[in-house]
């Protein structure tokens, strides 16, 4: 072993004391990749279709990309069998005397033991890869491409499997005991993902204007090396990505080379090497313990002494637990007394500082020389009707692929004027003030259970949130919701709404090319028109129509877009229009209905635009091909309830009531005001309250076969008559008060 061929001398030796977990690492790796590859390609390749062969060289490609799911499962399992038996050894003190006496220095025994274990896994991974590629190859992949991938999958496993195996070598070397050890391993990839929960919970629980949830997650990936490991499979590889792992890996490497070489050998058998991580440890887990405590009874009892029960029992419990397994005896549960008080200070001080906003950040609100550009997303109440995706074109077809309206349009809109933002915070923080001194003063009056009466903060109704995300000159970014009272978000964003960079942003149809139109579809009451494809309507006109629809659109207010409807239409450029045509099996159902636009009242240019072009704006369906109407709304629940001896009515949920409508007076005058049930989601900020819902039924043989495709199959009346059932609704007023009224009294008829 003195010689220079100690490093081969002792890789023999501990492959031979491991022989077991090379024979599993090779049955594993044969079943999992060679097998599986020839039951996959396990075909006549004469007999078979081309989009048959497609889909055999992309099973082949599956199997051996590092995006395989069963690889990435073995590697994590592996990981930890090979890192905690490898190292396994330094727990028995036999065996650590054997070995120390050795005339080897701890250095090669490390790199004996933690090379030993890479190349178990690197070796049969790697020649089955290789083999499955040529089995692949021979039923016709291209060889090039199976074995680059193969090669590429084989690379890029074991470099993420280094940082987990590392991880657990780590652990090992930190713990006396192979269960304290796997304890540790579990800590390393856990403690950190739980911490960030646990703080998102705080955060949306006590700040009212948190909405970085999705930053906390980010960095779930950059705290755990499991979390990190499968985080890589997403996307392609990346010269980044590649370096990053790189790195983390080489510092994992350099902090277990030191724990080996500084590990006293009188360590084996206890449950922690060094004296020092104890106390940190423990503090740490005792304190993540004692805020998970507290916010579960928080949650579950809603005041403060729930609350602290929780803190104590969490932490208390998490601390005897953890002074057994440093002792393994349950007589040292009550030991250091002074760190559990510590533990449970430091708890309750992290959810004070968000319970009562010790730090500000509800109220912060950057200076507007320190602003760069802001962003709004004014709530999901106005303009919820957009779709936002991109168009992915493969091998001759096109696919939508939707996406969130929020972080698109936050990364999308640029205020032109940065102040109405920063407005509509100070709004809010001022509301703040004014609430809070509300709801102290009704304390005083009333008691110290009086803040759930009276005008306080907490039985207002609020609205959706509006989202804001300032862009700051330092190259930060930050995101906050403010949620107004009911009724204040028209006048607060009346400016925004009409803000050139939030139309921008907020509306795709703006920045298209008027001559990249090939089609436009417009949709009145159902009723759609193809302009191109069925009036004939030239490119230039419906280029023209285009450009009316645009600057209709940027001269939108949030007035305007309060109002109902005349009609919808979408723009077609090439990509779309194949999706609408259906040319194949791929488009029609991934496009659907999405980016159809609404035309409102107020858009006198499109409006003109679509008479010219001979576009009827008027539905069809006259009262004679009208069979009934349904009416039905919504009506509070109610029941008599006894208080101090009087019987009081009190009110629960919501009920629907409805009746049919045939007598044609009220029929016609039901038709005079009704409106187009699907169009009401481009009403923004609009409330159905006291509306009336109206189903209007109209007889099948007055429709033609296209009505009858657009609104679905036909119903059957108790007396024969068949009819299409479609969807209108009545505004709050006279005539929905009457209709409510008929309602109530059918039903208490």
């Amino acid at each position: 072993m003195t010689s220079k061929n100690w490093f081969f001398s002792g890789m023999i030796e501990e492959l031979k004391r491991r022989l077991w977990a090379v024979a599993l690492c090779f049955v594993i790796f044969f079943f999992s990749l060679p097998v599986v590859m020839v039951y996959c390609t396990t075909r006549n390749e004469e007999l078979l279709t081309q989009p048959e062969r497609e889909a055999l060289v992309g099973d082949v490609l599956s199997l051996l990309s590092y995006r395989n799911g069963w690889i990435i499962f073995l590697m994590t399992v592996l990981a930890v069998v090979l890192g905690v038996s490898g190292f396994a050894y330094l727990n028995s003190r036999r065996k650590v005397d054997f070995y120390h006496s050795l005339p080897i220095r701890r250095e090669k025994w490390f790199v004996i033991h933690y090379v030993s274990g890479l190349l178990i896994v690197a070796v049969p991974y790697g020649l089955f890869a290789a083999l499955s590629a040529q089995i692949g190859a021979m039923a016709g992949a291209p060889f090039g491409e199976a074995m680059g991938t193969a090669l590429t999958g084989w690379a890029y496993h074991m470099l993420s499997f280094l940082i987990l195996y590392t991880t657990a070598v780590i652990a090992v070397l930190m713990t006396g005991n192979t269960i304290v050890g796997l304890l540790g391993f579990w800590v390393f990839n856990t403690y950190f993902p739980i911490f960030l929960l646990l703080w998102q919970a705080l955060a949306e629980l006590c700040l009212d204007t948190f909405c970085g949830f999705d930053s906390l997650i980010g960095w779930v990936r950059k705290t755990s090396p499991f979390a990190y490991y499968i985080s890589g499979f997403d996307g392609d590889i990346t010269p980044g990505k590649i370096g990053s792992r790189i790195v983390v890996g080489a510092v994992l490497i350099l902090i277990a080379a030191v724990l080996h070489k500084k590990r006293p050998s009188e360590a084996a058998g206890k449950a922690m090497t060094f004296s020092l991580s104890q106390p940190v440890i423990r503090i740490l887990i005792v304190v993540e313990a004692a805020v998970a405590g507290l916010l579960f009874f928080w949650s579950l009892g809603g005041n403060m002494g729930w609350a602290i029960f929780g803190l104590l029992t969490g932490g208390v419990i998490s601390h005897c637990v953890i002074e057994i397994i440093y002792h393994f005896d349950f007589k040292k549960l009550f030991s250091h007394k002074g760190q559990m008080v510590f533990s449970l200070a430091a708890a309750f001080g992290v959810f004070a500082g968000f319970h009562w906003d010790l730090t500000g950040y509800d109220s912060w609100i950057p200076k507007e020389e320190n602003v760069a550009s802001v962003s709004v997303f004014p709530s999901y109440e106005i303009d919820g009707w957009m779709d936002y995706g991109w168009i992915e074109e493969k091998d001759g077809w096109f696919r939508w692929h939707a996406q969130g309206s929020l972080d698109r349009v936050l990364e999308d809109v640029s205020l032109a004027d940065k102040t109405l933002a920063l407005d509509l915070a100070k709004t809010w923080v001022g509301q703040q003030g004014q609430e809070q001194e509300v709801r102290t003063d009704a304390v005083m009056e009333n008691g110290a259970s009086s803040w759930i009466v009276g005008t306080s903060w907490r039985t207002q109704m609020y609205e959706a949130p509006v989202y804001v995300e300032y862009r700051l000159e330092s190259g930060k970014i930050a995101r906050r919701k403010y949620q107004f009272p009911e009724g204040q978000l028209s006048g607060l964003l009346a400016a925004v709404y009409e803000d050139p960079g939030y139309k921008e942003g907020r509306y795709p149809l703006l920045g298209m090319d008027p001559a990249a139109v090939k089609d436009v579809q417009v949709s009145v009451c159902g009723e759609e028109t193809r302009l191109a494809g069925e009036k004939g309507i030239s490119r230039q006109e419906l280029s023209g129509l285009l450009k009316a629809y645009q600057a209709d659109l940027a001269d939108m207010t949030l007035a305007d877009s309060q109002a109902s409807a005349e009609a919808e239409i979408r723009f077609l450029d090439e990509a779309r229009l194949k999706m609408v045509d259906g040319e194949g099996e791929y488009y029609t159902w991934s496009y659907g209905d999405s980016e159809f636009y609404p035309v409102y009242p107020t858009f006198t240019r499109t409006l003109t635009a679509l008479q010219e072009l001979g576009v009827d704006l008027e539905p069809e369906m006259d009262l004679a091909a009208v069979y009934s109407i349904l009416v039905d709304a919504e009506f509070p629940r109610e029941q008599e309830v006894s208080q101090e001896g009087e019987i009081a009515t009190e009110f629960y949920g919501q009920r629907s009531l409805s009746y049919e409508e045939t007598d044609r007076e009220m029929m016609e005058r039901i038709f005079g005001e009704m409106l187009y049930g699907p169009y009401r989601r481009y009403r923004n900020l609009w409330t159905d309250e006291n509306q009336v819902n109206t189903r209007v039924n109209i007889l099948a043989g007055a429709v033609g076969d296209e009505f009858s495709e657009e609104y679905g199959d036909y119903e059957q009346a108790e007396d024969g008559v068949t009819y299409y059932p479609v969807n209108y609704y009545v505004e709050d007023g006279a005539l929905a008060e009457e209709l409510r009224a008929r309602i109530l009294e059918r039903w208490n008829s």
